[in-house]
């Protein structure tokens, strides 16, 4: 269609946005992260868009990412030695060895979880033309680990349960820092819109940076 830098000055205006702020009660959000968020939304609708707090219809397809990221993993190992894979990150070492246990049934048990989702996110973009999110429930936690202390979850996929699901779905999604929680730790919003509709991600983006949504509002 050209460039999608011809379409960050449309703006907001008159977009149908969807607010999750989590997914339909499935994910516990930080009280800063959800605060800087609903603020981040409420400048959209300053702007001029329709915002309605809504949340697709879909549970966590955690497994089936699992699934399709841990085979992808080994698949992309498959090629080393076995002493170069001890030079592999530890998380990534078991996490390929989990993709390897991983039968062909079970494989294409998760890309039939994939397509519905798509499907079911794909009707849902019928009725909004965004959905917004927080990027993360948390903020930043000390380098060198895989996961929180005292997190409860072993995966990085613990702490991104906004964000994988529309790798499955082949969406385009964006994230905009929209401020810093009490210890001046940055927050994100993320906006996703329909497959193939990077230019209202990239519209929608442009015009919350554009509107300080960093600062505080006000």
């Amino acid at each position: 269609p050209g460039a999608y830098t011809e379409a960050l000055s449309g703006g907001v205006r008159g977009l149908r946005v969807a607010y999750s702020p989590s997914l339909g009660g499935q994910v516990a959000v930080r009280p800063a992260v959800a605060g800087a968020v609903r603020r981040a939304v409420e400048r959209l609708a300053g702007l001029g868009a329709y915002v309605t707090e809504a949340d697709p219809d879909f549970t966590d397809p955690v497994d089936a990412f699992h699934t399709l990221w841990f085979s992808g993993a080994a698949r992309v190992v498959q090629h080393l030695r076995a002493g170069q894979r001890e030079l592999l990150d530890p998380g990534l070492r078991e996490i390929v060895a989990a993709g390897a246990r991983y039968s062909a049934l079970d494989y294409l048990a998760a890309v039939d979880v994939r397509m519905e989702l798509g499907r079911r996110m794909g009707v849902f973009h019928q009725e909004y033309d965004l959905l917004v999110t927080p990027t993360l429930p948390v903020t930043a936690f000390e380098a060198g680990v895989e996961v929180p202390k005292g997190a409860g979850y072993r995966r990085w996929t613990g702490w991104t349960p906004f964000t994988y699901p529309f790798n499955l779905t082949q969406q385009p999604a964006g994230t905009v820092p929209v401020g810093v929680d009490g210890d001046g730790l940055p927050v994100g919003v993320q906006i996703v819109a329909a497959r193939h509709r990077d230019d209202l991600v990239l519209r929608a983006a442009h015009a919350l940076y554009a509107a300080g949504a960093g600062t505080p509002a006000g």
